[in-house]
C-alpha cells in the first residue's frame, strides 16, 4: 500500500518542495526608493521596479541571475547596485530611466557598477573621509 503512494509524494516534492518562492517587496517614491529582494531573478527585480517607478529595461539576456538583499536610495543607485555584474547603459529621460542592459560583465575583474553622480542633497550628507595616516 506505501508503495502506491510513493510516486504521488515525490511528485508533491517535485513541485512544491523546491526553493521558496522568489519575493521582491518595493516602497517609497522614486526619490527615495526601498527595495528588499529575497531570491528573486534580476527579471523579477525590474519588473516590480518598472510596475512602481517610471523605469523600463530591455535586454537579450535571460537576466535569470538571482538577487537577495535589501536596497535604499535614489531609483538611479538603486539600479545600479540590481545590476551590477552586467553591463548597462542608463539614460534618464522626461519619461523616466531607460536601461539598456547587454550583457553580464566577463569572467575577468569583477566589474564595477557605474554609480551616477551625487545630487546635492546626498552630497551634503556625505561625511569626508578621513585620509590614511602614513607611519
Amino acid at each position: 500500500m506505501a508503495c502506491r503512494f510513493l510516486p504521488l509524494l515525490m511528485l508533491a516534492l517535485l513541485l512544491f518542495g523546491g526553493r521558496a518562492s522568489a519575493q521582491v517587496r518595493v516602497e517609497g517614491k522614486s526619490g527615495i526608493v526601498h527595495l528588499e529582494v529575497n531570491d528573486a531573478s534580476l527579471e523579477e527585480v525590474l519588473a516590480a521596479l518598472r510596475d512602481r517607478y517610471n523605469l523600463s529595461y530591455r535586454s537579450n539576456d535571460t537576466l535569470a541571475v538571482r538577487r537577495t538583499g535589501v536596497f535604499n536610495g535614489p531609483l538611479l543607485r538603486v539600479a545600479a547596485r540590481v545590476l551590477e555584474g552586467y553591463d548597462y547603459v542608463m539614460t534618464i529621460t522626461p519619461q523616466g530611466i531607460d536601461v539598456l542592459i547587454m550583457r553580464q560583465a566577463g569572467t575577468g575583474a569583477p566589474a564595477v557598477a557605474a554609480r551616477p553622480p551625487l545630487t546635492t542633497a546626498e552630497a551634503n550628507n556625505v561625511k569626508p573621509e578621513k585620509p590614511d595616516r602614513i607611519r
